[in-house]
């Protein structure tokens, strides 16, 4: 296979040294910084103050015309575990100068394989092909040669040039996918009428963010050319390609209102010129045979909405599709085995499949063993079908619908899941209807005014993109009703134009994903997820993620003792915090500490913000102390410690000079906790139940977090926090600290345009005249995060968090060390939460964000890993002896 800009690939197995020859011919220094390997400080190959000698730092910058040889250890505690698939895939790349290199090019595949796995000539044994893909976006202006273009290619090739990959019918396929940018970026990766398996999992789209990587594996069982992609519609208008039920579907075109609920002149903002809440759209609908007379009824439409039937995949299913729309439209469907003719979608260089006004097309599938879910998924996995003669607009024109693939004997004979009291659908889709194929009919038919619109305007073009849920926005959803311990199949699915990750939470409920319990799911763009979920928290739970509208609802009749008690029957312990919202002068650079905020302004390069702190007791008139294991939280609020069958009292007071609250993810609540007033106290009474908890075999504690929710602006405003909920007996006897060091990261680009305080002019810090309004911090704090010190060889937990927006995306790389997950000892890390360490080399090592630009602006840190015999205390932050 042609490699195309890749570096070459590198190939190891367990037990071996890698020895790579670095001869620089190039006009500037780079290096060569390796993912997934053991090295010493004189081959890690990243520049940056680690307190080595001279000599030890060769390997950071190899000068033009110097020849450097790295030395790389593949251990068992880097290889692959015994559930993992033969080979698992890294990347390396230059690390002088990491944004700048990568965009010029410097950057390769790195193989790391089970001991025996591969043939003499470096081929994996097990398969009968092999690809190395990387979906790369270049920015050139931030390269070397300052070209003024982007670039998305798949190995550097662009417009779907990629020379064709090629396999033999039923071939057994190792597919290597990274995602590489400098910037915050996210990949759906998607190969056409083929599904695939990735840890265990069945899927139809592999999602990667920049800096990841992932090994997956597929059979093609039919012949024929199928498109490579990645679903995200910018790259998808950038051609980042290469080349035993019946159903009876058709596209029909109708008026559909996103706001049923809402009077037009409130959705249209006083503004007269616009199109308003009604459009004109095709959409899919059932009928009860091939004549196309009858419409199936449908028993819940206004949960439904604008989607297309919900179409459960059997073996050998049959799609009858009519096409009465007025232009050519298909189906195509994510995850299921095609045949060519069956395949719905059009390619670049040949816009063939579409289906003529008027006309029926019967597509046929069969699923096949390598589509079924897997013994780890859930009974029924969640995918998608649409239109696809031009997908962009097929979809913002509003054809898309849900697809069900679930294991066999899953499904009773009128088609509803087993173990399931309820099913629910929840499709999260940003229609821009100024790429309908219709925008200029609902010009025509719905503005006052056609002949003066500027379809450029901002304020037209905005005006046309609707965040919906099922096809309506905000506040038009249909509330769903359930029954207090109902157990129910959720599908969640992501559709739309946005290049965004949509966080989806069912508030005071959490759900077994992936083996853990969680409240947030993570919907990547063209993909989907199911979950089960236990109705057991009474009130109104679901969260849109598109409304950022406070809640101020309080119920002054509570009794949060009475409350606790109740709880309490479960036979935990309680645990009390005070904890007050303190408006102080916060210092970005991390060289002072938080000082209270008066009436002056906040000098010397400080910002004005808002940060928990702990007090002793409920007078709020003395701070907790301070020790060296708390130096390292930097602006995060204390940590809330608790065992399961817990309940905890937080004793909260607003001491700033606008509402707040606090907000806990993980835990169960009661919902009349919602907002503070200046000056007034509240008692959040909180309860740590056995889905807080860990649940993997070995894990001793994991984390959440808290934060004021009322607006997104709080959070920029500094009021976040971290939550430890461990098994019961994890504490020690005298108070809630484990007897394992626990650090907490928070890696978050903190804009102070979402600030409340941003428009505090008069106390606007002097930082912002160079326009710096947004940091690029671990903890709150750029390059300079203090307290990250432990002993060789004891025990570590990194709990990382990520509460930015949905471009705040982040692979977090430890030099030096190596680490798993927690409760998952058969896999290697494939993407961040909670991680154990144990470090075996000595000495100072960074951690940072793979996205280059974010890195490069301040989200890195370093830590201090000490001999053992060596006193911790004897060192501080520059790594001078007292």
């Amino acid at each position: 296979m042609d490699g195309g800009l890749l570096g070459p690939t590198l190939r190891a197995e367990v037990g071996d040294t890698l020895v790579v020859h670095l001869n620089n011919m190039a006009d500037k220094p780079v290096s060569i910084h390796a993912q997934g390997v053991v090295y010493n400080k004189n081959a890690e190959g990243s520049l940056y103050d680690d307190r080595t000698s001279s000599a030890e730092k060769r390997d950071d910058a190899v000068l033009p015309g110097q020849v450097y040889t790295y030395m790389w250890d593949i251990t068992e505690e880097v290889g692959p575990r015994e559930a993992d698939l033969p080979c698992l895939t890294y990347a390396y790349y230059s690390h002088e100068n990491m944004a700048m290199d990568f965009n010029s090019g410097l950057i390769g595949a790195l193989l790391i394989c089970k001991k025996g796995s591969l043939n003499e000539d470096g081929s994996q044994k097990l398969f009968d092909k092999e690809y190395v893909l990387m979906f790369g976006v270049f920015d050139e202006n931030k390269s070397w040669q300052k070209s003024a273009s982007l670039k998305y290619t798949i190995n550097g090739y662009i417009d779907g040039t990629l020379p064709d990959l090629e396999a033999c019918a039923y071939d057994n396929i190792s597919l290597h996918l990274i995602g590489m940018s400098s910037k915050p970026e996210i990949f759906s990766i998607h190969i056409n009428g083929q599904s695939m398996e990735q840890r265990h999992r069945r899927v139809s789209t592999v999602n990667l963010v920049g800096g990841a990587s992932t090994t997956v594996n597929m059979t093609v069982s039919e012949e024929g050319r199928w498109l490579i992609s990645s679903l995200v519609q910018k790259h998808l208008q950038e051609r980042l390609m290469v080349r035993s039920w019946e159903y009876f579907i058709a596209a029909e075109e109708v008026t559909w209102d996103y706001a049923p609920t809402i009077p037009d002149t409130q959705h249209l903002d006083n503004f007269s010129n616009l199109i308003g809440k009604k459009y004109k759209k095709a959409i899919f609908r059932q009928y009860t045979d091939a004549s196309f007379t009858k419409r199936l009824e449908n028993p819940r439409p206004k949960e439904t909405g604008i989607l297309g039937p919900i179409i459960r995949a059997q073996l050998n299913d049959k799609i009858v599709f009519k096409n009465k729309a007025s232009r050519p439209y298909s189906i195509y469907f994510h995850g299921v085995t095609l045949s060519k003719n069956a395949e719905g979608a059009d390619y670049p260089l040949d816009p063939s499949r579409g289906i003529e006004p008027g006309k029926t097309y019967t597509y046929e599938w069969k699923i096949a063993k390598t589509d079924q879910p897997t013994e780890q998924d859930a009974q029924c996995i969640t995918r998608l079908y649409h239109s696809a003669v031009d997908t962009e607009r097929d979809i913002a024109s509003g054809l898309i619908g849900p697809l069900l693939i679930c294991k066999s004997e899953a499904l009773t004979q009128k088609g509803v899941q087993k173990k399931a009291d309820g099913e629910q659908q929840a499709m999260f889709a940003v229609f821009d209807e100024n790429k309908s194929w219709y925008i200029e009919d609902n010009i025509k038919d719905y503005c006052s005014n056609p002949a003066s619109v500027k379809r450029d305007d901002p304020k037209f073009y905005n005006s046309n993109i609707m965040h919906t849920i099922n096809g309506y926005v905000s506040d038009s959803s249909e509330v769903l009703g359930f029954c207090q311990d109902n157990v129910v199949q959720w599908h969640f699915s992501s559709v739309g134009t946005h290049d965004e990750i949509v966080s989806v939470r069912l508030s005071g409920h959490s759900f077994l994903y992936q083996g853990k319990y969680e409240d947030v799911l993570n919907l990547f763009p063209m993909s989907g997820e199911s979950v089960t979920v236990e109705m057991d928290n009474v009130g109104k739970c679901f969260d849109d993620p598109y409304m950022t509208d406070p809640k101020v609802n309080i119920n002054e009749q509570r009794n949060p003792e009475n409350i606790a008690e109740h709880y309490l029957r479960s036979k935990g312990n309680e645990r009390r915090y005070y904890i007050a919202a303190k408006e102080v002068c916060w210092n970005y650079a991390g060289y002072k500490k938080s000082t209270p905020m008066n009436d002056k302004t906040c000098k010397d390069g400080s910002t004005y913000k808002v940060i928990f702190q702990s007090y002793t007791d409920s007078t709020f008139t003395t701070l907790q102390d301070e020790d060296e294991y708390k130096e390292h939280l930097g602006i995060l609020g204390p940590v809330i410690r608790a065992e399961v069958d817990d309940v905890i009292l937080v004793h909260f007071k607003n001491l700033a000079s606008r509402p707040y609250s606090v907000h806990a993810h993980g835990l169960l609540y009661e919902k009349s906790s919602e907002g503070i007033q200046p000056n007034n106290s509240y008692i959040y009474v909180w309860y740590a139940n056995r889905r807080s908890g860990p649940v993997q075999p070995g894990a001793a504690c994991r984390s959440w977090i808290y934060y004021s929710d009322l607006n997104l602006k709080d959070i920029h405003s500094g009021l976040i926090g971290p939550i430890l909920i461990c098994q019961k007996g994890t504490f020690s006897k005298s108070n809630s600290e484990t007897l394992t060091r626990d650090f907490f990261l928070l890696f978050m680009v903190f804009d102070e345009e979402k600030s409340w305080y941003f428009d505090k002019r008069s106390r606007r810090p002097s930082v912002f005249l160079t326009n710096n309004i947004s940091f690029s911090a671990i903890n709150g704090i750029t390059y300079n995060l203090q307290g990250l010190r432990m002993y060789e060889g004891e025990l570590v937990r990194w709990h990382l968090l990520n509460m930015g927006g949905p471009k705040d995306i982040h692979v977090v790389h430890f030099h030096g060390q190596t680490f798993i997950e927690q409760g998952e000892p058969k896999h290697q890390l494939g993407s961040f939460r909670t991680i154990e360490m144990k470090p075996q080399r000595p000495g100072w090592w960074l951690l940072d964000t793979e996205v280059g630009e974010y890195q490069q602006a301040g989200m890195q840190a370093s830590y201090l890993v000490i001999e053992k015999g060596t006193e911790l205390r004897c060192f501080v932050a520059g790594g001078v002896k007292l």
